[in-house]
């Protein structure tokens, strides 16, 4: 039996020096890693990664049942990361407008 992906982290890394060709490649490696995670009965899938040039920081959103795979992914990857933790992601379809319930 398969669990339900439940929760979102966020994983940040600052990373100076970065270039476009690194954030490729290593979401890639975390990709196969998620997957190799997800056949083995461990759902995880990795939402997308941010890149904030200036900042000289990498956020990766990942949806998992708990933050202990989102901590393995790393690790099996290999890694490096600054802060994780559980967040809420607010997007148009998960918008709640008061008084109108056409946009729940």
């Amino acid at each position: 039996m398969k669990l339900a992906l439940q929760e979102t982290f966020l994983m940040e890394r600052y990373w100076p020096g970065v270039r476009r060709a690194d954030l490729v490649t290593t979401e890639e490696h975390l990709c196969r890693v998620a997957g190799e995670m997800t056949r083995d009965g461990i759902p995880i899938r990795i939402l997308s990664s941010t890149w904030i040039p200036a900042d000289e920081v990498v956020l990766t959103l990942f949806e998992a049942g708990e933050e202990d795979d989102v901590l393995e992914v790393g690790r099996r990857s290999n890694y490096p990361f600054d802060r994780m933790q559980r967040v809420e992601v607010v997007t148009g379809a998960s918008r709640r407008w008061s008084g109108d319930e056409e946009h729940v």
